[in-house]
């Protein structure tokens, strides 16, 4: 359905481009770029008109590169979470990331607009899968920190858990150097930190079965509100020089954000579960892993034994 929605709506924005009775000059900035729609896509000056676009620009992409890339995200991502958490809850988390994102985003480039009276920035389309980017980077973190990524044959290697820093020092950089804005850094920093506090604070699981489930499993079992592992911590994005300094401020953010009562405290019951599932999900990749490894194994003993075999039988 993500994908489906995804498709739709670009398509209904190519076509309403090329409809358009007073088209822009065709030029390879509007083959790129097209026209934009303001009922589709964020477009600060006319979101408060268009108050759904808040949710139809998830999926509204600006350019035919960046569709063909959200278009692979939402496959991967969501077939990936599907397997943990089912198919409503992963649809659930795209919509509520990407929403609260582009909120975000949107309030955040009207007041910067406005107070560097920058009119033609608020003419610019925002929003498309950058709002979800992170947030399913989260989600790796969250369920397979440990796994490797292997590029070139080896000579690109590293863990899945260091790749949301990585690449958030890059946007950041991109914004600052090439791009001389808040796109791409700020809607990614947003979609980042608003996936992590859901699901470190808010998204609701059973606590059985573990891992993994199906999205005709049926509903028994617990409700465990939140991932309050040890692994899953804010300061765990974050590389090791750094924790000494930035651990103490997140701890007092938590706190203050208890003290308002804008999330609940965790108590040893939860954190235990918590650990718990998190040392199954690990357990889990390592049988599989190793499940992996046996069935290769196996197959080219097989192949092996087929060859001599065919050896033998074959007239010299």
């Amino acid at each position: 359905m993500l994908v489906t929605t995804s498709t739709i709506l670009y398509v209904a924005k190519f076509f309403i481009s090329i409809t358009d009775p007073n088209p822009p000059p065709m030029s390879f900035y509007r083959i790129v770029y097209e026209t934009t729609v303001p009922y589709i896509q964020l477009i600060p000056k006319s979101t408060i008109f268009f108050p759904w676009v808040i949710v139809s620009a998830i999926f509204a992409e600006i350019t035919i590169v960046s569709f063909v890339f959200s278009f692979v995200v939402l496959i991967v991502g969501s077939k990936f979470a599907e397997k943990f958490w089912g198919y409503y809850e992963t649809v659930k988390f795209v919509l509520v990331i990407g929403s609260v994102t582009n909120l975000i985003t949107v309030l955040i480039a009207i007041i910067s607009n406005l107070f560097r009276s920058d009119g033609y920035s608020m003419d610019l389309p925002l929003g498309g899968g950058i709002s979800y980017y992170f947030g399913f980077l989260v989600v790796f973190k969250q369920l397979i920190p440990e796994h490797n990524i292997v590029l070139f044959q080896g000579l690109v290697n590293f863990r899945i858990k260091h790749l949301p820093f990585a690449l958030l020092i890059v946007l950041s950089f991109w914004s600052i150097l090439i791009s001389h804005s808040l796109y791409p850094a700020i809607p990614s920093i947003v979609s980042f930190l608003v996936a992590f506090n859901y699901l470190r604070f808010f998204q609701p699981l059973r606590t059985e079965p573990t891992l993994p489930i199906s999205s005709n499993d049926s509903a028994n079992g617990s409700i465990l509100i939140g991932d309050a592992s040890d692994t899953f911590q804010l300061i765990e994005f974050f590389p090791s020089v750094t924790k000494p300094y930035l651990g103490p401020v997140f701890n007092q953010v938590y706190e203050f954000s208890v003290f308002l009562g804008i999330v609940t405290p965790f108590n040893d019951e939860r954190v235990q579960q918590s650990n718990s599932r998190a040392q199954k999900r690990q357990e889990n990749q390592v049988n599989n892993i190793v499940a992996s490894s046996v069935a290769e194994r196996r197959r080219q003993v097989a192949l092996q034994v087929i060859e001599e075999r065919i050896s033998k039988e074959t007239p010299k």
